[in-house]
């Protein structure tokens, strides 16, 4: 008997810009990594990177911001570069190198603006169309002068130009998130009176000199692609009428049509709008898309944009219902490399989907790389292999404790050859995730743990729940290799009336083995502390929230504790 045919998804089908064929309809992103080496060469740990992607069904990788101006124009530390054309030759072999993989990739072209980081600036200072300060970083900033700008956008035609030596199927003009090129299209940043200023189509001046030189370096089948901030959401921030709205941008994706682009990006926010740009786990997802539609009624050229995809089938519809022509994912491949070749195939299941809980910008934002809750691995592809050294054949290895650590270590093990069994004391695996996924809007966090209960399982791992080892219990089963991770034991004050019947420990309520109705104070204002108050006014209750420190959150990331950009309630200005 024959199989019946599979039905082919709309996303594994190609698509070309120009004349480039992108062989499905799948796009990571550019997402800073701070993977590349100082000196502005990809380096072994972005170029893993960018291969496991390319593997796992990248259709088109878009990279990283890449730096076009050595002065004033690092975004990051450890930073591609197109500055010179010693960078060339180095950059060829890797791009070589993805294209071995089946994927093409595009270099996105980017100077920071006011929201560059002064002590990699050789003047120490940022630079902007204005002296605008962003509210985010407080940098120091100074306008540049007319013949400074001129000079930026011929930094841009030589980054194309070097891109398209190095073999780079293309390029992206960086024009959104509040960098350069948007805080010369908005009225927000953007308050010069010479050409570059003033009016609509003199704010939009500086894009469209670098669009024009561009296409004239690159030839008419070299695609270029611009990604632009169709909203920069400063209402949402309590600053109406400031910046660019839906309507400026479509105007501004129509301007970037008639100079020569193939490809508009959609995406909204600058940094002082930060939830705008890289949303938190309580944002709905595809809250974008009428901005995307907005566009996609007003071009005739390729139009994609990012819109919190999680899963194939949402990618699925909005191909289908003509919304896109390609599916634009940053995060998703962050948390699973293999998502593309994982939908392609229909294993929708084996993916481990993005959570939003921001680390991976957390981490940047400390100083490191790109790093990832869900996916360990990321940020390090060149230390720890995909597929593990199978060196545990014959073994038998215990894991104690079901949370994240203890599902990975049982896992990894698995994967090593290992025999593995994991005991947990709850009824289900996940560990301190399961009270986490129950504040509003945390539904995300859920599939962390539906993801460890399927690849357990898939893994061959004997799984006991509801099950308790004590010292005893590990001495008689008798391991090769123990693995305890029981997580942390929370420290409990010793003050007079802790013991009480009306104190209820945080994890309590969130777990729902504790229900707290009428006033209530919740002490400590940390992730766990705000999310409990939130989850006990949400079912009625009236909280009032202590803490010792001068304001709440001390310590969060400040992003988390911002409201999603389409919540009931209006964010606070970062």
């Amino acid at each position: 008997m024959t199989a019946a045919p599979q039905t082919v998804r709309t996303l594994a089908t190609p698509f070309t810009v120009n004349t480039v064929e992108i062989p499905n309809r799948l796009v990571m992103t550019p997402m800073g990594s701070d993977l590349a080496n100082p000196d502005g060469t990809v380096g072994p740990r972005l170029l893993k990177y960018w291969l496991e992607r390319a593997e796992g069904g990248c259709g088109l990788l878009i990279s990283e911001i890449t730096r076009i101006n050595d002065e004033h124009g690092p975004g990051t530390p450890n930073q591609l570069s197109v500055t010179r054309d010693e960078l060339v030759p180095q950059l060829a072999e890797a791009i070589e190198a993805v294209h071995a993989r089946g994927s093409k990739i595009f270099l996105q072209l980017q100077h920071p603006g006011n929201q560059g980081i002064p002590q990699l600036n050789k003047g120490q200072v940022t630079v902007g169309p204005s002296a605008v300060q962003s509210q985010l970083t407080k940098a120091p900033v100074r306008a540049l002068e007319n013949e400074e700008v001129k000079s930026l956008v011929q930094d841009f035609i030589n980054g194309a130009r070097r891109a398209k030596e190095a073999g780079a199927d293309g390029v992206e003009i960086h024009g959104a998130h509040g960098y350069l090129i948007d805080e010369f299209l908005s009225p927000h940043t953007n308050k010069r009176e010479d050409e570059y200023g003033g009016s609509f189509e003199n704010r939009c001046r500086f894009l469209v000199e670098i669009l024009d030189g561009v296409r004239e370096v690159v030839g008419p089948d070299f695609p270029i692609s611009v990604r632009l901030s169709v909203s920069q959401c400063y209402d949402l921030i309590g600053l109406p009428g400031e910046g660019n709205e839906v309507a400026d941008g479509v105007r501004i994706a129509k301007v970037c049509e008639e100079h020569g682009a193939d490809l508009i990006s959609v995406s909204s926010g600058t940094y002082e709008t930060g939830i705008t740009v890289i949303e938190p786990v309580n944002t709905p997802r595809n809250w974008r898309d009428p901005m995307i539609r907005a566009v996609r009624d007003a071009v005739s050229i390729p139009v994609m944009g990012v819109s919190i995809i999680r899963e194939p089938e949402q990618a699925e519809k909005m191909l289908n219902d003509g919304l896109v022509d390609l599916i634009a994912m940053g995060r998703s491949w962050l948390a699973d490399p293999q998502w593309g070749i994982k939908a392609i195939e229909g294993r929708d299941a084996d993916i481990t989907r993005c959570i939003g809980c921001m680390y991976c910008f957390e981490a940047l934002f400390s100083g490191g790389h790109v790093e990832c809750a869900v996916n360990p691995r990321c940020g390090f592809e060149s230390e720890f292999p995909i597929e593990p050294e199978r060196n545990a054949e014959g073994r038998t290895a215990l894991v104690i404790g079901g949370g994240p650590a203890g599902c990975e270590a049982a896992e990894t093990l698995a994967k090593r050859g290992a025999k593995v069994t994991l005991v947990e004391a709850m009824d289900t695996l996940g560990g301190q995730v399961v009270p986490g996924t129950n504040p509003p809007g945390k539904d995300p966090m859920g599939w962390l743990v539906e993801n460890y209960t399927h690849r357990l399982e898939k893994a061959g791992i004997d799984v006991r729940l509801s099950t308790r080892f004590g010292v005893e219990d590990v001495r008689a089963f008798g391991a090769d290799a123990v693995i305890v991770a029981t997580g942390a034991t929370p420290v409990v004050p010793n003050i007079p009336g802790i013991d009480g019947d009306n104190v209820v420990d945080a994890i309590d309520v969130l777990g729902g083995t504790r229900e707290v109705a009428g006033r209530a104070i919740v002490v400590g204002s940390g992730m766990t502390g705000l999310e409990t108050a939130e989850l006990i006014a949400a079912n009625g209750g009236e909280v009032a929230v202590y803490e010792m420190a001068p304001e709440l959150g001390a310590g969060a990331f400040h992003m988390n504790l911002i409201s999603s950009p389409r919540s009931s309630r209006r964010p606070a200005s970062p």
